[in-house]
């Protein structure tokens, strides 16, 4: 009797086993991509919810300012986004006044001195000269801006699966201009906020549209 082909035989098991393994790792890199595919999808997703709900934030900071003016110390609080409906995002935010060196009108003086002693010409000696006078200014214009700038940093916190104690972070500074009118003597009425794009987010000023129109529906 004549024994089966191959073909015949069907598989062995050895290459059951090794088409199964093959087959395996085929599927364990393929459910990772999509796993990694899922996650950055919902931190872009949450990333952004973020960014709008800092903006809010940044708005009722601004709104709170006008009604209750500067403070002289620095102020924190800290809160969540509950009563907005997102819960899993917290915030905290800090005023705080900007402090410039004190010594910046001596810096002046001195190195317009250092120019008016180191010139060999009557031009450079008058450049030194001026710029001696401009120092003098320097004082008012310091204790101005500390009066009247106040840094605004929001920050806005929340935990995503696998990626724990997420933030982003937005900085701001508001301006007041009757503070500095009166701080330098000019003496001129009203009051305003300004403000410009920090180092980390995305700052500004904002109008009427609430930027929790945009939220809805982003991740729920």
């Amino acid at each position: 009797m004549t024994s089966p082909t191959r073909g015949q035989a069907g598989f062995t098991l050895l290459e059951i086993m090794v088409a199964i393994a093959i087959l395996s790792m085929t599927l364990v890199v393929l459910l990772s991509i999509v796993t990694n595919n899922v996650r950055a999808t919902n931190h872009a997703k949450m990333t952004t919810a973020a960014t709008l709900l800092a903006r809010t934030k940044m708005v009722d900071i601004e709104d709170y300012i006008l009604d209750n003016g500067f403070s002289e110390n620095t102020e924190t609080a800290n809160g969540t986004f509950k009563e907005l409906g997102y819960p899993q995002f917290s915030w905290e935010y800090t005023i705080e006044r900007i402090d410039l060196p004190a010594d910046l009108a001596q810096q002046g003086r001195d190195k317009a001195t250092d120019q008016s002693l180191d010139a060999k010409d009557p031009m450079s000696m008058l450049t030194g000269f001026m710029g001696g006078m401009m120092s003098s200014f320097i004082e008012p214009v310091r204790l101005g801006l500390q009066e009247s700038v106040r840094k605004v940093t929001v920050t806005i916190y929340w935990d995503e699966h696998g990626r724990r104690e997420q933030s982003f972070e937005v900085v701001q500074y508001l301006t007041d201009p009757a503070k500095l009118d009166a701080t330098m003597g000019t003496g001129a009425a009203g009051t305003g906020t300004g403000g410009s794009t920090g180092a980390t987010g995305t700052g500004g000023s904002t109008g009427a549209t609430n930027p929790l129109n945009a939220l809805q529906g982003l991740i729920h």
